[in-house]
Protein backbone atom coordinates (compact mmCIF):
# COMPACT_ATOMS: atom_id res chain seq x y z
CA UNK A 1 0.00 0.00 0.00
CA UNK A 2 1.16 3.42 -0.48
CA UNK A 3 1.11 5.78 1.89
CA UNK A 4 -2.35 7.50 0.92
CA UNK A 5 -3.62 4.98 1.51
CA UNK A 6 -2.08 4.05 4.87
CA UNK A 7 -3.49 7.02 5.88
CA UNK A 8 -7.21 6.88 4.77
CA UNK A 9 -7.35 3.52 6.18
CA UNK A 10 -5.60 4.31 9.59
CA UNK A 11 -7.89 7.38 10.21
CA UNK A 12 -11.38 5.49 8.82
CA UNK A 13 -10.06 2.43 11.39
CA UNK A 14 -9.35 4.84 14.17
CA UNK A 15 -12.66 7.25 13.76
CA UNK A 16 -14.68 3.43 13.44
CA UNK A 17 -13.42 2.03 17.12
CA UNK A 18 -14.39 5.48 18.78
CA UNK A 19 -18.10 5.81 16.48
CA UNK A 20 -20.27 3.41 16.62
CA UNK A 21 -19.76 2.65 12.86
CA UNK A 22 -17.93 -0.71 13.12
CA UNK A 23 -14.36 -1.60 12.94
CA UNK A 24 -14.77 -4.28 11.12
CA UNK A 25 -17.67 -3.18 9.05
CA UNK A 26 -15.41 -0.49 7.78
CA UNK A 27 -12.43 -2.56 7.14
CA UNK A 28 -14.17 -4.65 5.13
CA UNK A 29 -15.56 -1.81 2.82
CA UNK A 30 -12.17 -0.67 3.04
CA UNK A 31 -10.71 -3.80 1.22
CA UNK A 32 -13.17 -3.70 -1.01
CA UNK A 33 -12.16 0.20 -1.79
CA UNK A 34 -8.20 0.06 -2.00
CA UNK A 35 -8.40 -3.92 -3.43
CA UNK A 36 -6.42 -5.36 -0.88
CA UNK A 37 -7.34 -8.96 0.68
CA UNK A 38 -5.43 -7.92 4.18
CA UNK A 39 -3.44 -4.72 5.32
CA UNK A 40 -0.64 -6.83 7.31
CA UNK A 41 -0.79 -7.89 10.87
CA UNK A 42 1.82 -5.07 11.86
CA UNK A 43 -0.38 -1.88 10.35
CA UNK A 44 -3.77 -3.32 12.03
CA UNK A 45 -2.04 -3.44 15.60
CA UNK A 46 -0.28 -0.60 15.36
CA UNK A 47 -3.65 1.41 14.31
CA UNK A 48 -5.44 -0.53 17.19
CA UNK A 49 -3.02 0.46 20.23
CA UNK A 50 -3.14 3.98 18.92
CA UNK A 51 -6.98 4.24 18.58
CA UNK A 52 -7.12 2.98 22.21
CA UNK A 53 -4.44 5.47 23.49
CA UNK A 54 -6.20 8.30 22.13
CA UNK A 55 -9.82 6.88 23.46
CA UNK A 56 -7.73 6.74 26.70
CA UNK A 57 -7.20 10.00 26.48
CA UNK A 58 -10.47 11.13 26.15
CA UNK A 59 -11.85 9.15 29.29
CA UNK A 60 -8.47 9.90 31.14
CA UNK A 61 -10.33 11.45 34.43
CA UNK A 62 -13.05 8.73 34.93
CA UNK A 63 -10.64 6.33 33.75
CA UNK A 64 -7.89 6.81 36.04
CA UNK A 65 -10.76 7.63 38.97
CA UNK A 66 -11.93 4.30 38.51
CA UNK A 67 -8.56 2.36 38.38
CA UNK A 68 -7.56 4.57 41.83
CA UNK A 69 -10.37 3.50 43.58
CA UNK A 70 -10.81 0.00 42.12
CA UNK A 71 -7.50 -0.84 43.82
CA UNK A 72 -8.02 0.51 47.22
CA UNK A 73 -11.59 -1.42 46.93
CA UNK A 74 -9.86 -4.42 46.64
CA UNK A 75 -8.34 -3.81 50.58
CA UNK A 76 -11.10 -2.28 51.55
CA UNK A 77 -14.26 -3.60 50.06
CA UNK A 78 -16.82 -1.02 51.27
CA UNK A 79 -15.71 1.05 48.96
CA UNK A 80 -17.33 -1.03 46.19
CA UNK A 81 -20.66 0.31 48.23
CA UNK A 82 -19.77 4.01 49.10
CA UNK A 83 -17.49 5.43 46.52
CA UNK A 84 -18.78 6.10 42.43
CA UNK A 85 -15.16 5.42 41.32
CA UNK A 86 -14.94 2.38 42.64
CA UNK A 87 -18.39 1.23 41.66
CA UNK A 88 -17.36 2.14 38.07
CA UNK A 89 -14.53 0.02 38.29
CA UNK A 90 -16.50 -3.08 39.55
CA UNK A 91 -19.14 -2.59 36.53
CA UNK A 92 -16.31 -2.20 34.18
CA UNK A 93 -14.77 -5.16 35.32
CA UNK A 94 -17.90 -7.04 35.40
CA UNK A 95 -18.69 -6.18 31.96
CA UNK A 96 -15.41 -6.95 30.63
CA UNK A 97 -15.59 -10.45 31.86
CA UNK A 98 -19.62 -10.65 30.02
CA UNK A 99 -17.72 -8.92 26.61
CA UNK A 100 -14.91 -11.78 26.59
CA UNK A 101 -16.87 -14.70 27.01
CA UNK A 102 -19.45 -13.76 24.82
CA UNK A 103 -16.84 -12.61 22.39
CA UNK A 104 -14.97 -16.11 22.67
CA UNK A 105 -18.76 -17.76 21.91
CA UNK A 106 -19.22 -16.06 18.58
CA UNK A 107 -15.64 -15.76 17.33
CA UNK A 108 -16.01 -19.52 15.30
CA UNK A 109 -19.14 -17.99 13.88
CA UNK A 110 -17.88 -14.80 12.65
CA UNK A 111 -14.37 -16.07 11.52
CA UNK A 112 -16.84 -18.62 9.35
CA UNK A 113 -18.99 -15.83 8.19
CA UNK A 114 -19.13 -15.00 4.59
CA UNK A 115 -17.62 -11.66 3.62
CA UNK A 116 -18.81 -8.82 2.99
CA UNK A 117 -22.09 -10.15 2.93
CA UNK A 118 -21.56 -11.05 6.34
CA UNK A 119 -20.35 -7.38 7.04
CA UNK A 120 -23.15 -5.86 4.99
CA UNK A 121 -25.34 -7.72 6.93
CA UNK A 122 -23.87 -6.64 10.08
CA UNK A 123 -23.40 -3.04 9.38
CA UNK A 124 -27.40 -2.64 8.73
CA UNK A 125 -28.18 -4.49 12.09
CA UNK A 126 -26.02 -2.09 13.77
CA UNK A 127 -27.53 1.17 11.77
CA UNK A 128 -30.88 -0.41 13.01
CA UNK A 129 -29.98 -0.30 16.57
CA UNK A 130 -28.27 3.18 16.55
CA UNK A 131 -31.59 4.27 14.89
CA UNK A 132 -33.33 2.66 17.61
CA UNK A 133 -32.03 4.93 20.46
CA UNK A 134 -34.35 8.20 18.87
CA UNK A 135 -36.57 6.71 20.92
CA UNK A 136 -35.02 5.39 24.47
CA UNK A 137 -35.89 7.13 27.57
CA UNK A 138 -35.68 11.03 26.74
CA UNK A 139 -35.07 11.80 30.41
CA UNK A 140 -31.82 9.87 31.16
CA UNK A 141 -31.13 9.93 34.69
CA UNK A 142 -29.02 7.18 35.59
CA UNK A 143 -25.59 7.95 36.96
CA UNK A 144 -24.50 4.28 35.87
CA UNK A 145 -26.66 0.72 35.24
CA UNK A 146 -27.44 -1.84 37.98
CA UNK A 147 -24.44 -4.45 37.90
CA UNK A 148 -27.30 -6.86 35.75
CA UNK A 149 -27.23 -3.77 33.64
CA UNK A 150 -23.76 -3.36 32.72
CA UNK A 151 -23.24 -6.53 32.27
CA UNK A 152 -26.12 -6.92 29.46
CA UNK A 153 -23.77 -4.31 28.12
CA UNK A 154 -20.98 -6.51 28.08
CA UNK A 155 -22.59 -9.13 26.41
CA UNK A 156 -23.70 -6.68 23.62
CA UNK A 157 -20.25 -5.56 23.74
CA UNK A 158 -18.88 -8.77 23.22
CA UNK A 159 -21.88 -9.83 20.49
CA UNK A 160 -20.87 -7.06 18.37
CA UNK A 161 -17.45 -8.83 17.71
CA UNK A 162 -19.26 -10.41 14.63
CA UNK A 163 -18.42 -8.61 11.42
CA UNK A 164 -20.52 -5.32 10.62
CA UNK A 165 -21.10 -5.10 14.23
CA UNK A 166 -19.87 -2.42 16.70
CA UNK A 167 -18.89 -2.89 19.91
CA UNK A 168 -18.74 0.15 21.60
CA UNK A 169 -21.84 1.47 19.57
CA UNK A 170 -23.46 -2.35 21.10
CA UNK A 171 -23.01 -1.21 24.67
CA UNK A 172 -23.49 2.64 24.20
CA UNK A 173 -27.33 1.41 22.83
CA UNK A 174 -28.18 -0.95 25.57
CA UNK A 175 -26.90 2.01 28.04
CA UNK A 176 -28.98 4.42 26.72
CA UNK A 177 -32.21 2.48 26.83
CA UNK A 178 -31.03 1.47 30.69
CA UNK A 179 -31.60 5.04 30.94
CA UNK A 180 -27.67 6.01 31.57
CA UNK A 181 -26.85 9.92 31.01
CA UNK A 182 -25.68 9.99 27.70
CA UNK A 183 -22.33 11.72 28.80
CA UNK A 184 -21.95 8.76 31.25
CA UNK A 185 -22.92 5.90 28.52
CA UNK A 186 -20.60 7.46 26.27
CA UNK A 187 -17.89 7.30 28.95
CA UNK A 188 -18.42 3.91 30.03
CA UNK A 189 -19.10 2.02 26.38
CA UNK A 190 -15.44 4.15 25.66
CA UNK A 191 -13.57 2.24 28.67
CA UNK A 192 -15.30 -0.75 28.06
CA UNK A 193 -14.24 -1.20 24.57
CA UNK A 194 -10.38 -0.72 25.64
CA UNK A 195 -9.09 -4.10 26.91
CA UNK A 196 -10.37 -5.59 23.32
CA UNK A 197 -8.32 -2.97 21.48
CA UNK A 198 -5.42 -3.39 23.70
CA UNK A 199 -5.58 -7.26 23.55
CA UNK A 200 -5.78 -7.09 19.74
CA UNK A 201 -2.85 -4.47 19.25
CA UNK A 202 -0.77 -6.08 21.53
CA UNK A 203 -1.41 -9.77 20.06
CA UNK A 204 -0.48 -8.31 16.95
CA UNK A 205 2.80 -6.84 18.29
CA UNK A 206 3.41 -10.14 19.93
CA UNK A 207 2.91 -12.19 17.03
CA UNK A 208 3.03 -10.72 14.12
CA UNK A 209 2.66 -12.04 10.76
CA UNK A 210 4.02 -10.75 7.80
CA UNK A 211 6.82 -7.90 7.60
CA UNK A 212 6.74 -4.98 8.83
CA UNK A 213 6.02 -1.72 8.01
CA UNK A 214 8.42 0.90 6.10
CA UNK A 215 9.06 3.16 9.42
CA UNK A 216 7.16 6.17 7.61
CA UNK A 217 4.36 4.08 6.73
CA UNK A 218 3.87 3.04 10.54
CA UNK A 219 4.30 6.34 12.19
CA UNK A 220 1.61 7.72 9.62
CA UNK A 221 -0.32 5.44 10.26
CA UNK A 222 -0.05 5.38 14.09
CA UNK A 223 -0.51 9.20 13.94
CA UNK A 224 -4.22 9.35 11.52
CA UNK A 225 -5.52 6.41 13.52
CA UNK A 226 -4.62 8.29 17.26
CA UNK A 227 -6.31 11.91 15.58
CA UNK A 228 -9.36 10.42 14.23
CA UNK A 229 -9.98 8.11 16.97
CA UNK A 230 -9.79 11.59 19.33
CA UNK A 231 -11.81 13.33 16.67
CA UNK A 232 -14.51 10.76 17.35
CA UNK A 233 -14.48 9.99 20.46
CA UNK A 234 -15.92 13.73 20.63
CA UNK A 235 -17.66 13.74 17.84
CA UNK A 236 -19.41 10.83 20.33
CA UNK A 237 -20.16 12.63 23.12
CA UNK A 238 -21.30 15.68 21.90
CA UNK A 239 -24.05 13.49 19.35
CA UNK A 240 -24.99 11.55 22.71
CA UNK A 241 -25.33 14.71 24.47
CA UNK A 242 -27.34 16.10 21.93
CA UNK A 243 -29.11 13.01 21.59
CA UNK A 244 -28.55 12.49 17.92
CA UNK A 245 -26.36 9.08 18.13
CA UNK A 246 -29.50 7.71 16.15
CA UNK A 247 -28.31 9.84 12.89
CA UNK A 248 -25.21 7.99 12.24
CA UNK A 249 -27.86 5.59 10.75
CA UNK A 250 -27.77 7.86 7.84
CA UNK A 251 -24.36 6.79 7.00
CA UNK A 252 -24.38 3.60 8.35
CA UNK A 253 -27.38 1.75 6.94
CA UNK A 254 -26.17 2.64 2.88
CA UNK A 255 -23.01 1.46 3.85
CA UNK A 256 -24.48 -1.96 4.96
CA UNK A 257 -26.79 -1.78 1.63
CA UNK A 258 -23.83 -0.99 -0.55
CA UNK A 259 -21.83 -3.85 0.97
CA UNK A 260 -24.71 -6.72 0.95
CA UNK A 261 -24.91 -5.41 -2.56
CA UNK A 262 -21.56 -5.72 -4.08
CA UNK A 263 -21.68 -9.48 -2.38
CA UNK A 264 -24.83 -10.26 -4.31
CA UNK A 265 -22.94 -9.19 -7.46
CA UNK A 266 -19.90 -11.36 -6.88
CA UNK A 267 -19.91 -14.71 -9.01
CA UNK A 268 -20.93 -17.64 -6.93
CA UNK A 269 -22.26 -17.73 -3.48
CA UNK A 270 -22.20 -14.15 -1.77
Amino acid sequence: MGLVDVAVLAAVQGAAQALPISATGHGAAARVWLGAASFGAWLDAAQDLAAAAAIALAVRRRLLAALGEGLRAALRPSLFRDSPPARDAALLAAAAAASLVVAALVRPAGAAAAAPLAAGLGLLATGAALASTALAPPRAAADAPSLAGMIAAGAAHGLAALPGGSRVGAALVVLLWLGVRPARAVELALALGLPALLASGLAGVVAPHGPAPAAGAAALGLLAAALSAAAGAAALRALAERRRTGALALWVVPLGLAMAAYARALPGPA
